[in-house]
């Protein structure tokens, strides 16, 4: 369906933790590993998995001693529900601990995907980082052809001014993409129980390939795999079995007890006791119990279709962006870039030869930056977007 493959570079002669590479899989792997409220929900998890031991068992017996002048009495009793009964709650109590199991997958592949867009964003600010320092390395270029010319009053005093506004401003620029990286940082850290200021490893650019199945496929595996849906249908299904349990409120539980009696002159008399509830007060109690229940499952019918239909809806969305984003990193690469490219050469070319207006170089220089910042947010949306369509189908890896 989604294949998201990566090319990672792997550095040589790294000697420390810092230079050290550290991919996406790595990143997701330690939020699994690290991040507390993951630990929290796990804990939350496993606790409920005991509580449904609790319904497995009859409840606990009664033993009972009594003493008169004359006779001294020992009795044991138990109560017993209807046979069904157990069964039934005890049905329930495991499907509220598969919904618990499902809300720690959902919230899993929820931070997944913010540790994805918080990658993608990294890259984003490298990205931009970049492109903004081979701008500076070409306007000081700039700067110094604009001095030579106006050594030599073939250029005015206005071009060597602009060019080191130009400098000062992608200087400024330059450093406050580094304070956004810096933040980005730290937010990682906090996904990974880090210091807010430790270090990371350097994180690799990857090269991915997107494949998409059909839009109805997708739907599909949403409606198999999308944890919410699956937490909503395990709702739906203790709603029925809640129903079912009222329903038996109109069957009686069994008491059973034994008594033995030892009187004054050592004789023993056993007794036996079986008592059945009589549910008389059905009018007003369990006919309730079974409305209240059937309301209740109609409310989960009702939340599942609207969870599904959301679920549907961020494919669909999804997808939608997958797609745009796919044709414009390829527009980028493929025209916008190169195009953008060879004319920044024409013009530099051009004003040194005094062919080109300073003005037209300038532009010339200024589309390239903003073509390579579009390329390098293009390529971050669509890898947003494939992390997007990954969790709305249920495949966050």
């Amino acid at each position: 369906m989604l294949i998201l493959s990566f090319a990672f570079c792997l550095a040589s002669g790294a000697s420390s933790e810092a230079d050290s590479l550290l991919t996406l899989s790595d990143l997701i792997e330690q939020v699994r590993r690290e991040n507390p409220e993951l630990q929290a929900m796990r804990a939350e998890s496993e606790a409920a998995g005991y509580g449904t031991s609790l319904l497995r068992h009859l409840p606990d017996p009664m033993v009972a001693f009594e003493f008169s002048e004359n006779m001294k009495m020992f009795s044991v009793t138990q109560q017993v529900p209807f046979p069904t009964k157990l069964s039934s709650r005890t049905g329930r109590a495991r499907l509220a601990f598969e919904q618990s199991n499902l809300l720690y997958e959902d919230r899993e592949q929820a931070l997944i995907r913010i540790v994805k867009d918080s990658y993608a964003a990294f890259l984003l600010l490298k990205g931009r980082m970049s492109a903004t320092e081979k701008s500076i390395v070409f306007l000081e270029q700039i700067y110094n052809v604009s001095r030579q010319k106006y050594s030599i009053n073939e250029a005015s005093q206005a071009e060597v001014l602009i060019s080191q506004v130009e400098l000062s401003r992608l200087e400024n620029q330059l450093m406050a993409l580094e304070d956004d990286l810096s933040v980005t940082k730290a937010f990682l850290n906090t996904l990974l129980n880090r210091d807010l200021d430790e270090d990371l490893p350097r994180l690799v650019r990857p090269d991915y390939q997107v494949d998409t199945l059909p839009l109805a496929a997708l739907y599909e595996l949403a409606r198999k795999n999308h944890p919410k849906l699956k937490e909503y249908d395990r709702r739906l299904r203790e709603s029925q079995l809640a129903l079912s349990i009222a329903k038996q409120a109109y069957l009686p539980d069994f008491t059973f007890r034994y008594s033995q009696e030892l009187m004054e002159n050592n004789m023993r008399n056993s007794k036996y006791m079986i008592g059945v509830t009589l549910p008389i007060w059905f009018p007003g109690k369990q006919r309730d119990m079974v409305r209240e229940a059937n309301s209740l499952a109609s409310s989960a019918r009702a939340y599942y279709e609207m969870i599904e239909n959301a679920v549907l809806l961020d494919v669909k969305e999804a997808r939608t962006r997958v797609d745009k984003y796919s044709r414009a990193v390829d527009l980028y690469r493929n025209s916008v870039l190169p195009q953008a490219e060879t004319a920044l050469k024409s013009a530099f070319a051009g004003y040194e030869l005094n062919k080109v207006d300073f003005q037209i170089l300038l532009e010339a220089e200024k589309s390239l930056v903003q073509a390579e910042y579009d390329y390098e947010e293009a390529q971050a949306m669509l890898f947003m977007a494939i992390a997007e369509l990954e969790q709305a189908v249920g495949r966050s890896n």
